[in-house]
């Protein structure tokens, strides 16, 4: 059974794709990894967590699950997204090239694992056995492509890992998951195209949503943690359909299914209970919610 531990920032699945403010080496494993759609932080979440006090390496899952891993801590950047990094760093006027070739090297710096972290091989074993219960997924196959990011917060580094076919198209689902560093303990999960299609959910208001959204929530707790009760928060069409469950130990865990099969396309973790944070907000007249 695979761990579950905190997040240090809040989680916003609704609204228009996140802007892609260059200030994080998060930011850079988005910017350098041609996996993760431009509005992967909005739609996928991929936030990161605040570790337990345990720092001892685990051992990583012993599965074998036949994909293909690429490290991209290990590569060198595509030029043009270097360069694309850069010009961003350019708009601040106050800059010079030297101080923006600095910036960028330091941030480049923070997508490489140090010797407390654990290696792409074990990041992705925990992310494929979290996507697998998960998903149901058979990797064989597959591409793995792990990403690593240092964080400012403390403790919250992570290994991020997206698995796709080799001869996927745009409509071909892509799983990904994201794990500490140092632990493998689960981030957060999810599945995603490149399509961009509007994914309709009918019927958001017939209870079956929410008794998919507990089994799909149940696989994934640990064998001593128990849901207590659970609430629906959001069920439309346009996003589906959004539950959180409290959980026996005062956490909550949530997830969001949509379309027609009502698939899981989101799951957080919350360990100090549900923060409010997947509500939807009014939008205001900046379009701001």
């Amino acid at each position: 059974m695979f761990k579950i531990i905190p997040h240090a920032k809040k989680f916003w699945i609704y609204g228009a794709a996140a802007a892609m403010i260059i200030a994080s080496s998060s930011t850079m494993v988005y910017a350098l990894n041609d996996n993760i759609p431009a509005n992967a932080s909005a739609s996928t979440a991929l936030s990161t967590a605040v570790q337990t006090n345990d720092q001892t390496q685990p051992t990583a899952p012993q599965v074998t699950l036949g994909y293909n891993l690429v490290d991209l801590s290990k590569g060198s950047p595509d030029p043009e997204r270097k360069q694309a990094f850069k010009t961003k760093l350019s708009l601040n006027k106050n800059l010079t090239p030297e101080e923006i070739e600095e910036k960028y090297q330091a941030v480049l710096a923070n997508t490489i694992p140090g010797d407390k972290d654990i290696s792409a091989e074990q990041a992705a074993a925990y992310a494929a056995e979290i996507l697998v219960k998960a998903y149901r997924v058979d990797f064989t196959g597959y591409t793995a492509e792990a990403s690593f990011a240092r964080s400012s917060v403390p403790n919250s580094d992570n290994w991020t890992v997206v698995f796709h076919t080799s001869n996927d198209d745009k409509s071909a689902k892509r799983y990904l998951a994201s794990v500490d560093s140092v632990s493998g303990a689960l981030l957060t999960a999810s599945c995603y195209n490149f399509s961009y299609a509007d994914v309709i959910s009918q019927n958001p208001q017939d209870p079956a949503w929410e008794k998919k959204a507990l089994a799909d929530i149940t696989q994934l707790l640990p064998e001593n943690i128990s849901i207590v009760s659970s609430k629906v928060i959001a069920a439309t069409p346009e996003i589906g359909v959004s539950v959180v469950s409290s959980l026996s130990d005062g956490s909550a865990f949530a997830v969001r299914l949509t379309g027609e099969n009502k698939e899981a396309a989101t799951y957080q973790y919350f360990p100090g209970g549900y923060d409010g944070s997947w509500d939807i907000s009014p939008v205001t007249v900046n379009g701001v919610g």
